[in-house]
């Protein structure tokens, strides 16, 4: 391991945290549902969403979207050089955000490991009170490139 890699993670701390807030729009749901092909009815068909869940529903692979935005805030220009990459995002959905919601995600620094050059991160993702997701990331800090 080299000192540049020592002295990027010395810059973070364990336990500190980083929030993000997004109101989810119609634009947002839209936009991911043509970019992944995901036309399920839950996500753009209010009949149907109304029906079966209350309202339309943001597809729940957008969040992690939203865990990474948090991550790159917090740690980008700190760990640069030598760099980073995004190893693991794990999220367990518990409930739904809705269009229109504002959704708040914290990650959280909950372990630095030089030895394997990996920065963990819990994440929750709030709407107010009520908690849509909890998870993990794994952050690898890149080797310096030599010449």
């Amino acid at each position: 391991m080299t000192n540049q890699v020592v002295e990027a993670m010395a810059r973070l701390t364990v336990g500190e945290s980083h929030m993000v807030r997004k109101t989810i729009s119609e634009s947002d749901v839209y936009l991911y549902a043509g970019i992944v092909a995901d036309f399920h009815p839950n996500h753009i068909d209010e009949e149907y969403a109304g029906k079966h869940l209350g309202r339309r529903v943001a597809h729940g692979a957008l969040l992690p979207g939203f865990v990474s935005r948090a991550t790159v805030e917090m740690i980008g220009e700190r760990l640069n050089p030598p760099g980073y990459a995004a190893q693991e995002f794990r999220l367990k959905m518990i409930s739904p955000a809705y269009i229109g919601d504002t959704i708040t995600t914290t990650v959280t620094v909950s372990e630095v490991d030089p030895a394997r050059r990996k920065v963990l991160m819990t994440t929750e993702i709030h709407v107010g009170e009520r908690l849509c997701a909890v998870g993990e990331t794994t952050v690898k800090v890149l080797r310096p490139v030599n010449g």
